[in-house]
């Protein structure tokens, strides 16, 4: 079995861990919108869930084992895009060469 993760970025960036049978076919099992939270012990995986309206409590659709999630966790993080770089407006300059004359 190999594992791989697909990020996917916007308001809300999550990602999808896809599972084959081996490195290179297809995957035969794709989970999406799975994310990476801080907890009270740490990072850790967080599959798809659905709010309940009524209690206002959200369920998992997904159960990761201990070291499932421990691989996921591993991957998605070494995987991660890095935010970009604000860019910085170029500093005005003094020249006024350019300006034509009045």
């Amino acid at each position: 079995m190999f594992v791989s993760i697909e990020h996917n970025e916007g308001k809300f960036p999550s990602f999808n861990v896809n599972i084959h049978s081996a490195e290179g076919s297809d995957p035969f099992c794709v989970i999406k919108g799975c994310r990476i939270v801080n907890g009270s012990k740490g990072e850790f995986v967080s599959g798809p869930a659905t709010k309940n309206q009524q209690s206002g409590k959200y369920w998992n659709h997904t159960y990761f084992g201990e070291k499932f999630a421990a691989h996921v966790l591993k991957l998605a993080q070494a995987d991660k895009p890095k935010p970009a770089k604000p860019t910085r407006p170029a500093a005005p300059t003094d020249d006024d060469s350019d300006i034509p004359p009045f």
